[in-house]
């Protein structure tokens, strides 16, 4: 059989009507008709009717629905569901008192839709339910009809629950139909408070102050307005309407932003001015900086300059020497002058101090098959050739052993190297950038590395200035590492002018990783909102207190001897504290060469020296 659109609709009004307003009577638990005409409708409808209460035992099941379920119409009524029809969700409706479907399910072999609707009684207490079945196999063209309208009832569904706005969707008149899960999570009132209710009600009870709903209603047009909830969220809400082919309002479609932290992040501002329009200059010259110099943050003109320099040799295959203290930020500069070069090359970076010496040179140059026990049987390419065409990143190459030191001088001359094993040279095309926080002159005065391959390297110096030295870059970095570790630890923490007083007075020597480690201890640990002074304190302890050199000598020895001591003392705990031989002179007074000079008659340049 072949249901008309026309039947299809009535039987789904039907099934969608309230029938306690149709003469359906309470009488006991039963479910009673109270009209002839609607048992004749029950027995002459295609439509399998399947009617029970609120115990779910059959209180009517008319001819087509026992001939779809293979049960007897008589035999079946006054006994429990369950016991003819299984897997059904008609008595789910007895648990939640909302109508479901349409869905397929399978039954007696037939593929079947199902629309279950509930039953009120006069007083509006739930009496039972009543489920509708239309088997699906006898008509193709309906199969396919309900299967495309259960596609878009699933594809609303996953709009309404995935969103990230809230979707509010009422009928012409106010009256709730469905609203996302969004808008459930953000303002925290569950659905259930609202579907079904006018918007009116709503509004009245305080389940939020306003609704754009209401003035379209009104104004028969587009309205945008903020609300707030009685969770005290605020939305901003833009509610559409959406006419009938009678020129009524058919549905109203309200989509709702959350914008509370944005009311939070104004009072912020409004309550600190001065120090909101600075972090606000700050955090626009950052994200210029960002996209200028891919993700290089600073001011100073100091770092302008090593900027200035690296962008002019970038596309060069000169060898580069970056020096600097540790944490200033070395391999970040050799990365920007690699994107610079307009190649598209690998850019690889060796930690020369991490590699045992033994590997050194199979990792540097590679090996050939059987070279070596434990060598691959194909043989394995070293870092250089991994590099062809792009740049090799040799990080602290003051810890290269001295006979290494020699081979890759060989290969920087030669544009060539041999891999361990192998006879045959593999020509290069690879840029190399070096980088140290180490005084490689002082070491080659010293016999710690060679002088020919420190000029070899040194053919465009770049010296990257401690952090101490360029205080203007440390707001903005502040601000790049608060903006990063608030969205990784998926907080909101701000810092005051007072603690960025305390951070600007500070020598950091362990210079930006220092700062970037200290924000995101910050982000972490404090309980506020708004970084203060007093979060510091933990901090100004560890760091600010001085840092005393600690002097050991024996009462019985030379005054010759307390004094090497004094001395040795001394220059231990500078050497501890500044990474170059010029920092250490500065402090404690003296010239470069006296450095040196000590250094090597305490013989420290192996031991000590080698932790700058």
């Amino acid at each position: 059989m072949v249901l008309s659109g026309g039947r299809r609709q009535h039987l789904y009004n039907f099934c969608s009507q309230d029938f306690s307003k149709k003469g359906l009577k309470n009488k006991g638990t039963d479910m009673v008709l109270g009209t002839d005409i609607f048992d004749t409708t029950l027995d002459v409808i295609q439509t399998g009717i399947v009617i029970i209460n609120c115990h779910a035992t059959i209180t009517r099941i008319n001819s087509f629905a026992a001939m779809l379920f293979g049960i007897d119409e008589f035999d079946s009524v006054g006994k429990p569901l369950s016991t003819f029809i299984t897997k059904s969700s008609l008595p789910s409706v007895l648990e939640t008192g909302q109508p479901i479907g349409p869905v397929v399910e399978g039954h007696n072999g037939k593929q079947l839709l199902g629309i279950y609707r509930p039953l009120f009684g006069p007083g509006g207490e739930l009496n039972g339910a009543l489920g509708a079945y239309t088997d699906l196999g006898k008509n193709d063209l309906i199969k396919q009809q309900i299967t495309d309208a259960m596609q878009n009832e699933r594809e609303l569904e996953a709009i309404l629950e995935y969103s990230p706005d809230g979707i509010w969707i009422m009928d012409g008149v106010g009256k709730t139909l469905r609203v996302s899960k969004s808008w459930e999570n953000f303002s925290g009132i569950k659905r259930e408070e609202v579907i079904g209710r006018m918007v009116h009600d709503i509004v009245a009870e305080g389940i939020y102050t306003d609704s754009a709903a209401i003035h379209v209603i009104e104004k028969r047009e587009p309205v945008t307005i903020i609300y707030t909830t009685r969770t005290h969220k605020s939305a901003l809400v833009t509610a559409n309407p959406v006419f009938g082919a009678d020129g009524n309002i058919w549905r109203i479609i309200s989509n709702v932003r959350d914008i509370t932290q944005l009311n939070r992040f104004k009072t912020e501002l409004e309550r600190s001015q001065a120090n909101s329009k600075r972090f606000s200059h700050e955090l626009k010259v950052l994200r210029q900086q960002q996209s200028q110099t891919m993700q290089i943050i600073t001011r100073s003109k100091a770092m302008e300059t090593v900027l200035e320099i690296a962008t002019q040799t970038a596309a060069s295959e000169a060898t580069m020497l970056i020096s600097g203290e540790t944490g200033v930020g070395k391999d970040i500069i050799a990365n920007f002058i690699h994107n610079s070069s307009g190649g598209n090359g690998t850019f690889i970076r060796v930690n020369c101090g991490a590699i045992p010496e033994s590997l050194m040179e199979s990792e540097l140059f590679g090996y050939e098959e059987g070279s070596f026990t434990g060598a691959r049987a194909k043989g394995k390419p070293g870092l250089f050739e991994l590099a062809q065409g792009g740049t090799l990143f040799l990080d602290e190459v003051g810890e290269l052993p001295f006979a290494m030191q020699a081979k890759l001088l060989h290969a920087l001359q030669d544009h060539t190297i041999t891999r361990v094993g192998g006879v045959l040279p593999i020509n290069l095309h690879v840029r190399v950038i070096a980088a140290t926080n180490r005084d490689l002159m002082a070491m080659t005065k010293v016999g710690s590395f060679r002088k020919d391959l420190y000029y070899r390297l040194n053919v465009i110096p770049l010296h990257i200035p401690p952090l101490r030295d360029r205080p203007d870059d440390i707001v903005p970095l502040v601000v790049y590492f608060l903006e990063k570790y608030n969205k990784r630890h998926k907080t909101n923490k701000s810092i005051c002018p007072r603690a960025l007083e305390v951070l600007l007075k500070y020598s950091w020597p362990g210079n930006v990783r220092e700062l970037e480690n200290t924000i995101e201890w910050l982000v972490l640990t404090c309980h506020n909102e708004e970084i203060d002074v007093d979060n510091l304190d933990a901090f100004k302890k560890e760091h600010d207190s001085p840092l005393p050199y600690e002097v050991c000598f024996s009462p019985c020895g030379s005054l010759k001897k307390a004094r090497e001591e004094v001395e040795k003392s001394m220059l231990l705990w500078a050497m501890k504290h500044h990474c170059s031989t010029r920092k250490v002179a500065a402090i404690l007074g003296v010239t470069q060469p006296t450095i040196v000079r000590l250094v090597h008659k305490y013989g420290l340049n192996k031991a000590e020296s080698s932790q700058l």
